[in-house]
């Protein structure tokens, strides 16, 4: 089984996929989320997100 259970990032304004070996999509969102930021939209400025 992969270690990542969904297909997306673990941010919770993100909808990209992760990286390998990681939850998040990249470091943007793995910052954020660690701050506990709090975003609409976002910003990790990925094609289609």
């Amino acid at each position: 089984m992969a270690e990542n259970q969904t297909n997306t990032c673990a941010h919770p304004a993100c909808d990209c996929p992760p990286e390998k070996d990681s939850k998040y999509c990249g470091e943007y969102c793995e910052e954020a989320e660690k701050a506990h930021v709090t975003e609409i939209g976002c910003n990790c400025q990925h094609d289609g997100c």
